[in-house]
């Protein structure tokens, strides 16, 4: 059962289910028509969007999201790579039924873009390829979702970023001193950030970290104490160097640590450099390069 491919799913449960990873963890109803117009009376009804329930935490969706863009950057689905647009995705290669081996293998790829704010999620489904280049989702899929990808996302309108990775545009932290921690959550987490907390919602927030006015990315994480909780956590900051800003930031959100970058291709430079002990939610300067 671990292995999967024998599950009989079809096309549209699997990118429901990959559709909620990239809506932070909601669940959508799928829906086929957008409106329906009436060309008698010009009368339109519209499908409004239905939320079906919150099936994994927003936190384990962002993890889940900076696995699928690894897979892309630097494993498996590096052919469904577009130019100047950040992607996640996953391949797939399922064997045929053993008692239905003339069905083929079903080579499959699944992607998402951009990685942050994601406007699209694109399945594609090829049963029994052929050809020269194999029956590997890797080979055959991938590259098919590029180059769907190539076109759909100039023609959506979605901004190209010119380094190819996810969006580096910063948002200032606000000031949630002197308010409950139930508070202080609901407001950073509508400006984009993720609280850590071991208090109780009751509790009032004495001191975050970063503080107030920070610059730092979205889903940076934020650091709430109060009087009862203030204990504070130590982590190792690890070797950055020659890593790429995909693997940068599945390195530093494990630690619960931020950071911000500038440039463009593998790390260069840090600071704090690697082995520096420093508080969680502290933010480390990532310098990219060639």
């Amino acid at each position: 059962m671990s292995f999967g491919q024998r599950f009989k799913i079809t096309p549209l449960q699997m990118i429901t289910a990959v559709s909620a990873v990239a809506n932070d963890g909601v669940l959508m109803k799928p829906r086929i028509v957008k409106e329906i117009k009436n060309t008698d009376t010009g009368a339109i009804t519209t499908i409004e969007p239905t939320e079906v329930r919150q099936v994994i935490s927003k936190e384990t969706a962002s993890t889940v999201m900076d696995m699928l863009e690894t897979v892309v950057t630097d494993g498996t689905g590096k052919y469904a790579k577009v130019k100047g647009y950040s992607i996640a995705g996953k391949t797939g290669t399922s064997e045929p039924d053993a008692n239905n081996e003339d069905e083929g293998y079903t080579a499959s790829f699944v992607g998402i873009s951009p990685t942050e704010n994601p406007e699209i999620v694109l399945l594609i489904t090829l049963y029994d390829p052929q050809g020269s280049k194999g029956w590997h989702g890797s080979n055959v899929a991938a590259p098919v979702a590029s180059q769907i990808l190539t076109e759909v996302l100039p023609y959506m309108q979605v901004p190209a970023d010119s380094t190819g990775s996810s969006s580096t545009d910063t948002i200032t932290l606000p000031d949630v001193t002197n308010k409950t921690v139930a508070e202080a959550k609901k407001i950073l987490q509508n400006a984009g950030f993720t609280c850590s907390t071991s208090a109780e919602a009751s509790e009032v927030v004495t001191e975050q970290y970063p503080f107030k006015g920070t610059s730092l990315l979205k889903n940076s994480i934020i650091k709430l104490y109060t009087e009862k909780e203030n204990t504070r956590v130590s982590k190792k900051v690890p070797s950055l160097i020659g890593k790429n800003l995909s693997q940068v930031k599945t390195a530093l959100k494990n630690l619960n640590l931020n950071y911000i970058v500038s440039g463009s291709g593998i790390v260069i430079s840090q600071d704090p450099i690697g082995g520096t002990s420093v508080e969680e939610g502290t933010i480390v300067k990532v310098t990219l390069g060639k």
